[in-house]
């Protein structure tokens, strides 16, 4: 469905799918595969002849269908980029991927794109906050009736709420800032993630050279098997996750006709119904509820994932391929409709008077005029 030409425009952005489509996963391998053999030429274990001819491929060169039979054969998509590789070197083939294996060429790319990802959702916080303190600066001075379980409490301030909603957001940030500082790390360790092959200290050296180049962190000795940094990035997209969909769930009942005191900009045909030609319906709101919704749920299984047995669980980093994409592409969804929402989100300061005021005459005593 996220990429059903009917609905990926209001499941997800282009820009997102972009990031985790196939192709710029396939490339991100290649990539890797790249900066790999380079960092082993710059420390004398290949020849640098080989490095410049594997940094020369480029991914219209790779067959996708033969990429698939070899995946479906194997069960590991390296493999087959790997055979695909050595056959376009020609006499370099014995330097392609060298000692390296399936997951740190996938694992790294994986950091990769989840760099990516978090650097155009931090973008998208940072226009939403900045929608939000627009319309604090704008409102600042109106009241609305409080809510609490659901009943009348007392008036406060619209700033207030809405200050609200720009911390919590802020700090969505910020936990994603610090997430981003322990899982997005290169994973280069070989078989068993402890640089065998290597001697002395080169293999640290080349999987620090490989970080140095994709801006990427180092874990010691590995994380082929503690998936804690990515369950930390994960964790943190469903937190934000959490908090867009209170923040849309909130704005729709607001919005509601028994409430109005807000309502989402409308413009014509938006929000129609087929069968109530009066009705204008919230659609940016109930887009980034749900999405937030589905978003903060797939993020909450990642723990599942967490559980590898002894130094590699398949079954379990298997999971990881469907489950991360599908986050990120939730959740940029869920910012794209929460973005929408504000910029076009009309606050009623009439209505919220006129509730304040039937506060106050719901708590006149009995025989008391009006006003008093």
């Amino acid at each position: 469905m996220l990429n059903y030409d009917l609905y990926k425009d209001c499941l997800s952005t282009g820009a997102m799918r972009e990031i985790w489509s196939e192709a710029e996963t396939i490339a991100t391998w290649l990539r890797v595969e790249q900066a790999l053999a380079r960092a082993q030429a710059d420390h004398g274990l290949i020849p640098r002849e080989a490095a410049d001819r594997i940094g020369e491929i480029v991914l219209a060169q790779i067959d996708g269908e033969e990429l698939r039979q070899e995946m479906m054969l194997v069960g590991r998509p390296i493999v087959g980029l790997v055979r695909q590789l050595k056959k376009l070197v020609g006499e370099h083939a014995g330097q392609v991927h060298y000692r390296a294996t399936t997951q740190d060429i996938m694992d790294t790319a994986l950091a990769l794109q989840m760099k990516s990802g978090l650097s155009d959702i931090t973008g998208s916080v940072l226009a939403i906050i900045a929608l939000v303190e627009r319309s604090i600066e704008k409102y600042g001075t109106a009241d609305i009736i409080g809510r609490t379980n659901g009943q009348y409490a007392v008036p406060v301030r619209l700033s207030v709420k809405l200050t609200l909603w720009r911390e919590e957001l802020a700090r969505r940030l910020e936990a994603i800032e610090q997430a981003a500082d322990r899982g997005l790390n290169v994973q280069i360790g070989g078989p068993v993630g402890d640089l065998r092959g290597y001697e002395d200290a080169t293999g640290a050296q080349i999987k620090q050279a490989v970080a140095k180049h994709f801006g990427l962190g180092v874990i010691t000795p590995h994380w082929q098997n503690t998936r804690d940094g990515v369950f930390d990035v994960t964790n943190a997209l469903g937190s934000l996750c959490a908090t867009l969909c209170k923040i849309a769930h909130n704005v729709n009942l607001l919005a509601s006709s028994d409430i109005a005191e807000v309502s989402e900009r409308h413009t014509n045909g938006r929000g129609v119904s087929s069968a109530m030609a009066h009705k204008r319906n919230q659609r940016a709101s109930e887009f980034s509820e749900a999405l937030a919704r589905l978003g903060r749920q797939r993020a909450e299984q990642m723990g599942e994932l967490t559980l590898h047995q002894h130094e590699r669980s398949g079954g379990v980093w298997i999971g990881e391929w469907l489950l991360v994409p599908e986050i990120f592409l939730l959740t940029a969804g869920a910012l794209h409709w929460t973005t929408l929402m504000f910029s076009g989100l009309e606050f009623h300061t009439d209505q919220m008077q006129n509730r304040i005021r039937e506060f106050h005459n719901s708590k006149l005593p009995a025989g008391a005029a009006p006003g008093h």
